[in-house]
């Protein structure tokens, strides 16, 4: 074959993709095509369903706007990619990321529908055992800075010393750290119970230090109240918090064995630490767990 015939031949087989992709019909589970690419009924519908539509509201409207909104997010979708973004370093990473996420998300929404609703003795006896989430619960007052956590994060060991947000800001402005300063409220139920122990035990006026992704808050309590909740609120919030534990075990045991069974290669110098770093902050020490329940409305 020669080679005009060859380019001939590719040059007919694109159009005829070409051709196919703008005979595509609107019709039976295809509610659009957009140059060639389709919309189903089922993506319309799970775009739909996200968005918490009010049982009054005009169907025939919301999905014709809805759908009207996925042609336009296509349009410009097959605009980027035209112009080379979909190979852009950039968006590779981050469309992996967001895959990998999603098929977590996915896999720990699975595995939730298989955890057993704990029966009411269950769930009693978890409130009772959890008083800083349901008997004693709390709101606290706060007194709180904010600032970048530095480079060299041994420098926090300076502010053991300090016992007074007085001396907080002082070391702050010494150190040439910027900080913002403001009140903040802190509920008993978000915390550790072994973490609200240790922060109830500090004297008063005493400031403590909490990492919060790349930023350290160090918070004084000025004050607090209850938090009052009848049975009726506190025993769905037990059930929730019984599965998300038990679906916690499910995922630690999963990765378990995903690691047990895997292949993993890391290059000198980037191998996972041993045991966890004492003090670790930062992102790295909030990482979540390994799977999470979805949330219920």
């Amino acid at each position: 074959m020669s080679k005009l015939t060859s380019v001939s031949l590719i040059a007919l087989t694109s159009l005829s993709l070409i051709l196919a992709g703008c005979q595509k019909k609107a019709e039976g589970q295809v509610v659009a095509v957009v140059n060639g690419e389709e919309i189903t009924l089922n993506e319309l519908n799970g775009e739909i369903a996200e968005l918490n539509v009010p049982a009054n509201a005009d169907k025939k409207l919301v999905r014709a706007e809805v759908l009207q909104r996925m042609v336009e997010r296509r349009l410009l979708a097959q605009a980027a990619k035209d112009s080379g973004l979909d190979r852009d370093p950039a968006y590779v990473n981050q469309e992996r990321r967001l895959k990998e996420r999603l098929l977590v998300s996915m896999y720990g929404k699975k595995a939730f529908d298989t955890v057993a609703v704990p029966d009411t003795t269950k769930v009693d006896q978890y409130i009772s055992s959890h008083p800083g989430i349901f008997a004693e619960r709390k709101r606290y007052r706060l007194d709180q800075v904010q600032f970048d956590a530095p480079s060299d994060i041994k420098r926090l060991q300076e502010l053991e010393g300090a016992h007074s947000m007085a001396e907080i800001a002082a070391w702050l402005n010494k150190s040439g750290i910027k900080f913002e300063r403001g009140a903040s409220a802190l509920d008993s139920a978000t915390v550790p119970p072994e973490t609200m122990a240790k922060i109830n035990a500090l004297p008063a006026g005493e400031p403590f230090i909490v990492p919060n992704g790349n930023k350290i808050v160090v918070s004084v309590i000025t004050g607090s109240e209850p938090v009052a909740l009848t049975a009726e609120q506190a025993r769905p919030l037990a059930t929730q918090a019984i599965r998300q534990e038990e679906l916690n075990k499910i995922g630690q045991d999963r990765l378990k064995e995903a690691k047990a069974k895997a292949d993993v290669k890391y290059q000198t110098g980037y191998e996972p630490p041993k045991a966890p770093a004492a003090g670790a902050t930062g992102a790295a020490a909030a990482a979540p767990s390994a799977l999470a329940a979805p949330v219920e409305n």
